[in-house]
């Protein structure tokens, strides 16, 4: 799924992911690349979210975006910074889990009910 490590393999990802509007496929690629450890990939892949999420103060998508940018910002990006980034994506994830999980429980029980978008 992810490209080869090259600056050439990885604007060619990055552009063809920044042209569709496929959330889900974003969000999986940024998760490959959080699991590759490959922290450039990933910070670049989670500043495409600008276009498809709304952003909430405080959220973990917003701390996910800030730490993304410090890590561009960075020629080679340091633990800390990594670190942050793999904190926020990790809170990010554990919350859409749950409102997936939310989600199923209310349509198997018949009480199906708006579930919020994730932030």
């Amino acid at each position: 799924m992810l490209p080869l490590p090259s600056a050439a393999a990885e604007d060619a990802f990055v552009a063809e992911l920044s042209e569709s509007d496929d959330t889900d496929a974003l969000i999986e690629a940024i998760t490959a690349a959080m699991e590759a450890r490959r922290p450039r990939l990933a910070a670049r892949l989670v500043n495409l979210l600008d276009e498809q999420v709304e952003f909430e103060p405080g959220s973990p998508i917003e701390r996910a975006r800030q730490a993304a940018r410090l890590v561009l910002m960075q020629e080679t990006p340091d633990d800390r910074s990594w670190s942050e980034l793999d904190d926020a994506w990790r809170q990010l994830r554990r919350r859409r889990m749950r409102r997936i999980g939310r989600r199923q429980r209310q349509f198997l029980s018949g009480r199906p009910g708006r579930t919020g978008r994730y932030r």
